[in-house]
């Protein structure tokens, strides 16, 4: 490693894979300089509108600005519209696509913990794959058929991946404040949704795994959000939402939201210190009970802090 004015530099040899998220869309983003091996898209849904556009197919347009000539491009599954905009950029810029609810088959689902497994079946080859991801929710089972994908691709290119490298690392992905379990009795869950999107996998995860049990939703959101919308999905799976706001200038505050969405929630109350709203629901929650964090990374991430320290210093 190199370092330059006090700053480490990674020099390229020292990677052998480098996987880079798009910020915001695709056609404008700073990713654009890369030249990938292959691009993914995940499911296209509402969110930046006021960048993106205000439609499915503009915002599909943008993100098809990742496309590059001849690179071939793993599609996860998308509503008609947006397909077919991605289908036709592809076809423009001579990209093959992958799309992986076409070229598997899946057998044996299950449910544990939250998390889907089952047995991929390439329907080519026949060769099978025990998908077993450590992530809960529908939405990672997803994620992780556009993964299979994209190794089996990187593989058939020359790059020495195993298929057990594959499987191993579906099965130990961690990812911090998506649907992350923090503790048992009561149960704690982050996630970051703060769109209408994501707010529909958080939405599903409820419905299918707490429909029988007390949720105490603690809810923040950033002020370019469909609040509204993301409040109409997620509150009916809960008995109690608390209102609070994160420590960013960005943040509706907490009597916004409640003024805004209040009317979505059987129950709500307005805290708006996010360390005293969790305190608030730690308090009232019975060990059988869940608690819920979510609308905003800034929440999340503010709050996963403050529930590690405060746990180090009950440990003491």
């Amino acid at each position: 490693m190199r370092h330059r004015h006090g700053f480490p530099i990674l020099c390229p040899r020292e990677v052998e894979f480098a996987v880079f998220e798009v910020g915001l869309g695709g056609r404008l983003d700073a990713t654009n300089v890369l030249s990938p091996l292959v691009t993914i898209i995940t499911r296209i849904d509402f969110d930046h509108e006021n960048f993106l556009g205000h439609s499915l197919k503009e915002i599909a347009a943008e993100k098809a600005g990742i496309l590059k000539q001849g690179v071939p491009l793993v599609l996860a599954e998308q509503l008609p519209e947006v397909r077919e905009v991605i289908r036709a950029r592809a076809k423009t810029l001579s990209c093959p696509v992958i799309e992986p609810s076409k070229v598997f088959r899946v057998d044996r689902e299950s449910i544990h913990n939250g998390s889907v497994r089952a047995l991929v079946i390439e329907v080519d080859s026949g060769k099978i794959f025990e998908i077993d991801p450590s992530l809960p929710g529908r939405f990672q089972f997803q994620n992780a058929l556009n993964t299979v994908a994209a190794a089996r691709l990187l593989q058939s290119r020359g790059f020495q991946i195993s298929d057990e490298a594959i499987t191993r690392g579906i099965a130990e992905t961690v990812w911090p404040g998506r649907l992350e379990k923090l503790q048992s009795d009561p149960d704690i869950y982050l996630d970051g949704a703060h769109n209408p999107g994501a707010a529909r996998e958080v939405a599903h995860f409820l419905q299918q795994d707490f429909s029988s049990r007390k949720v105490w939703l603690i809810y923040a959101a950033l002020r370019d959000k469909a609040v509204d919308e993301v409040a109409g999905l997620l509150f009916p799976h809960v008995a109690e939402v608390i209102f609070t706001a994160p420590s960013t200038s960005r943040a509706v505050s907490a009597a916004q939201l409640a003024e805004v969405a209040g009317h979505h929630a059987t129950h709500f109350s307005v805290i708006p210190d996010a360390e005293r709203a969790f305190e608030h629901a730690l308090a009232k929650a019975a060990t059988e009970d869940a608690i819920f964090i979510t609308g905003s990374l800034y929440l999340v991430g503010q709050l996963r802090l403050y529930w590690k320290t405060r746990t180090q210093v009950h440990a003491r």
